[in-house]
């Protein structure tokens, strides 16, 4: 296998896990904590290789789910073609960043940061690899962030008929949580999704060392307060 196909497939995993821990769990739905030195690295990691604000990121996923399968609904496979959700995530969410606050600026560092790691990739690996890994990573992590958005809201279980979204458990393992789904627009503020949540023992892990606080409750129905030495941003919806 090329190195840059395995690169790329490592970086679109290492984004995706970054996008549910961070922008999803911890901004959109405040389900922890994160220590503040960690959370400047994970929004840095962010802005520089999803090339957006993970705020905004954020916004436009409470609007998912405070307007889950309806008109308003950025990107719900009920709505609109499946294959249009699966195949143009991207594109939903740029459509969709409209109706949020604009981005912050991203400012010289987060440019110049870019620049240095694509040309300490293609110093090291050459311009054919880092295209390739660039093109991997972009369709896996798309991929990943379409399939969420499309098998959780057509096919499975649905233990809460009021909320919107299935459950598939076997698919929170390659979907990061994501099988749940309708667990999860059930309790959105919920650090777990369900029992075969692969997330989740990595927030124990993380909480354990100190880098995170889950809170007094595993699946809680309400985003946890603030506190001066702990980052965390957004609402719950």
């Amino acid at each position: 296998m090329p190195i840059g196909v395995s690169l790329g497939l490592c970086s679109a995993l290492l984004t995706a896990l970054i996008t549910e821990v961070y922008a999803h769990r911890c901004l959109a739905h405040r389900a922890f904590r994160l220590r503040p030195t960690l959370a400047s690295v994970l929004d840095v990691y962010f802005r520089v290789v999803v090339g957006t604000d993970p705020e905004t990121w954020a916004a436009v996923h409470r609007l998912h789910h405070r307007y889950a399968d309806t008109p308003r609904d950025p990107h719900s496979p009920r709505v609109r073609p499946p294959a249009q959700v699966l195949l143009g995530s991207a594109y939903l969410f740029a459509v969709a960043k409209r109706e949020v606050p604009k981005d912050k600026p991203k400012g010289v560092r987060v440019l110049v940061i870019r620049a240095a790691v694509v040309a300490g990739h293609v110093a090291v690996l050459g311009a054919s690899q880092v295209l390739i890994m660039f093109l991997v990573h972009l369709v896996a992590y798309l991929g990943i962030m379409g399939m969420v958005n499309t098998v959780g809201h057509l096919y499975g279980r649905k233990p809460h008929p009021e909320s919107s979204g299935y459950d598939i458990g076997w698919l929170a393992i390659p979907l990061l949580g994501h099988g749940y789904h309708n667990s999860h627009h059930a309790h959105p503020a919920a650090a777990r999704t369900g029992l075969l949540d692969p997330i989740w023992p990595l927030l124990r892990a993380g909480a354990a060392v100190g880098l995170l606080e889950l809170g007094g409750r595993r699946t809680p129905s309400a985003c946890c307060g603030a506190s001066p030495s702990l980052v965390t941003t957004g609402e719950r919806s």
